[in-house]
């Protein structure tokens, strides 16, 4: 085995703290090392020092001259204007190597050049130059690039990107590849032709990543980095564990027991000093005894998840749900029951429909009003709380400070909260924006953490937390007491903590449904909305006006027929005059409902008044979405606007109740839309969450 690359004595400070100490290492063709450790161990600047994108302070990186060496960054960015065909065409290894047997096939009349033609083309076809294209478009196809060809590359998505330049790296064929978190924005189909490919590969592999089965599968040795100190183990991630596990074990011990002895020996001496006797050679030994140092300790991240307080069995039920954004269809045909205690893995290919699924059941988005099976159905049992962690920010504003954040919502209890996370003070100010990928997800779990759900829809939660954040997810998930969705493409962090698992597979007419199986091993199709004993039977939605009105008009009918007849008795007469009066008043005020009313998504009751709430989505600003609030009584009443950040009156304010349509909006707003601050009319008063939270006396919420 050629040796590719030789790192000595490499270390690395950041301002007082040492990121590398002395860190040594060697890549041979064939070997596949894992770096390993928590996020900010080092991992990613280390495979810097190794790129030559950076030097270290101290040590030396050794590469075999003429290596050819290819790197994937957690961040890739590309130039802009340049297309991800241009891209490709270069990164091909045999560019050089065309150009000149083109050149040279302009010149074959000379003996000269007919050699050195047939030379190189003979090394060409042997080194499998023509069949490059062919195995470039293989790697982009399975990372489903083929159709952003034409496509600039730096308008990508962020997940668009990563796999692009994973494909590059992959395409340029090196003899050493550097890959930092290659599974980030790779479905469960990705990773594990990636891991066919990279078990197949001639060359070094220097790489870090968070999925533990990806690193077991690919890794021949691992390298742990803590303390800026490096260790090396055989294996990938459990095998590199249980080993580090079992020296820390056997340190511990050999530290308590030469402590023990050193203890004794010092209490011999001065014990033999105080009776007078001679304690020289007690003294002597106690020297000569050496003690093992205590392994580092480690810091735990603490993970916690609180449930509600519904107690429903069925938490969530829906029928018949679609999803089309234009022409193209992405959902159709879902039904599904979410049960208390249901932990459930929702898997599929990216694009599949997992993200618009959650947003359908968090009623961030709507069904489609109409579909083939009929109309859609999305139901919630009685006071359940649902809580919803997004891909992106994680629930956080991303141009706030994170404990402002915190602050606003939980008051005193945010330092603790952000503690638990592993925050420290100087990360306080930080916005998400600033914060790592790892620091983003971490800092929305303790969010979430914090607030009491019964029904939590996480949305790749997994993203970017190191081994042991993930372990600490893993036990919160599982003692989690409320019902839980989880996207993910984890393979392990699923097994651990689902005991449900979903798929969105691809229907032939276009779009995808949900699919249940019975496990990992067994496919046994099963329905995700099947009934189970002790289910209840869904509640029957509240009749509507349309229905109240045609079965008081049916009532009013056979009151008239009533009436008309020559049987009733004095007493039975009047009974039926004054509930046909009744029933008249009943009509005249559901015509009014049915046929002059707007549309509204809400109706609550605050006080003496029934509020009606609409919600615009996207509408306000920021696009945060707004809302209009206006009394049900009274439609000429003034209303109250919000455009996601100002709440302000249509008209001067109203009497006696606008007070209670004021309460109602705040209690919609912050409750219901979960906003964290509203200001009250234009360059009027902020009033935040957690004030209004003390207003109520709920400071605790």
């Amino acid at each position: 085995m050629r040796t590719l690359l030789q790192a000595e004595e490499l270390s690395v400070l950041y301002a007082e703290r040492t990121v590398l100490d002395r860190v040594s290492l060697t890549v041979r063709t064939g070997e596949r090392l894992a770096l390993l450790g928590r996020n900010g161990a080092g991992k990613t600047t280390l495979l810097r020092l190794l790129s030559g994108e950076r030097r270290p302070d101290e040590g030396h990186v050794w590469r075999e001259d003429g290596l050819r060496l290819a790197v994937l960054a957690q961040q890739p960015l590309f130039e802009a204007g340049q297309t991800v065909a241009e891209l490709l065409l270069a990164a091909d290894p045999f560019l050089a190597a065309r150009a000149e047997l083109e050149a040279l096939s302009a010149r074959l009349d000379k003996a000269d050049a007919m050699e050195r033609w047939m030379t190189l083309q003979r090394r060409f076809e042997d080194d499998g130059g023509y069949g490059w294209q062919s195995r470039a478009a293989r790697i982009f196809g399975m990372l489903d690039l083929s159709r952003f060809l034409e496509r600039e590359a730096d308008t990508l998505s962020g997940g668009e990107s990563t796999r692009l330049s994973l494909a590059l790296a992959l395409a340029r064929e090196p003899e050493l590849l550097l890959l930092d978190e290659p599974t980030n924005h790779l479905d469960i189909r990705m990773r594990e032709w990636l891991e066919g490919y990279l078990l197949a590969y001639q060359g070094g592999l220097i790489l870090t990543s968070h999925d533990r089965d990806f690193l077991d599968a690919v890794a021949t040795r691992s390298l742990w980095l803590e303390g800026g100190e490096a260790a090396g183990y055989p294996g990938g991630y459990s095998r590199a564990r249980s080993l580090r596990e079992l020296e820390r074990r056997a340190q511990g011990r050999a530290h308590r027991l030469g402590t023990r002895e050193e203890q004794r020996l010092s209490a011999s001496a001065d014990q033999l000093d105080l009776w007078g006797r001679r304690s020289k050679a007690v003294k002597s030994r106690l020297s000569r005894t050496a003690v093992a140092e205590a392994p580092a300790s480690e810091r735990r991240l603490k993970m916690r998840l609180l449930a509600g307080q519904a107690r429903a069995r069925v938490l969530l039920w829906g029928e018949h749900l679609g999803k089309s954004y234009g022409e193209r269809a992405v959902l159709s045909g879902v039904a599904l029951k979410i049960r208390q205690g249901d932990r459930i893995a929702l898997m599929g290919a990216n694009g599949a429909g997992k993200t618009s699924l959650l947003r359908l059941l968090a009623g961030e988005d709507r069904p489609d009003p109409v579909t083939a099976d009929g109309p859609p159905v999305l139901r919630l049992a009685g006071g359940v709380q649902v809580v919803t962690l997004d891909q992106t920010w994680h629930g956080l504003d991303s141009g706030e400070g994170l404990y402002a954040q915190f602050d606003e919502r939980f008051g005193a209890r945010a330092a603790a909260l952000l503690g638990r996370a592993g925050f420290a003070q100087a990360d306080w100010l930080k916005t998400p924006a600033e914060l790592s990928g790892g620091e983003r997800a971490r800092a929305g779990l303790a969010l979430v953490s914090a607030l009491r759900a019964d029904l939590l829809l996480l949305d790749e939660p997994t993203n970017h937390l190191d081994a042991e954040a993930l372990e600490s997810l893993e036990e919160a998930v599982q003692a989690y007491a409320g019902a839980v969705l989880i996207v993910t493409h984890d393979r392990r962090f699923a097994r651990e903590v689902a005991n449900r698992l979903w798929m969105i597979e691809p229907l032939s007419a276009g779009g995808g449904t949900l699919r249940e199986v019975a496990g990992w091993t067994d496919r046994t199709p099963l329905d995700p909305a099947r009934s189970l004993e002790g289910d209840p039977p869904p509640p029957p939605p509240p009749p509507g006006a349309r229905e109240q009105l045609r079965e008081q008009e049916q009532r009013l009918a056979a009151l008239n027929v009533q009436l008309d007849s020559l049987s009733l008795s004095g007493r039975e007469e009047a009974r039926a005059r004054s509930e046909r009066h009744a029933v008249q008043g009943q009509i005249y005020g559901l015509y009014e409902e049915v046929y002059y009313q707007p549309q509204y998504d809400w109706e609550l009751r605050s006080g003496p008044l029934r509020v009606r709430a609409q919600r615009f989505e996207d509408s306000g600003q920021n696009g945060s979405g707004g809302g209009m609030f206006w009394a049900a009584h009274d439609l000429s009443c003034p209303h109250l606007a919000y455009d996601g950040s100002v709440l302000r009156w249509s008209d001067p304010p109203p009497g006696w109740y606008g007070a209670w349509l004021l309460g109602a909006a705040l209690d919609t707003v912050f409750l219901r839309w979960n906003r964290g601050r509203v200001r009250l009319g234009e360059g009027g008063p902020l009033l935040t969450r957690r004030q209004y939270f003390e207003r109520l006396g709920w400071a605790g919420r």
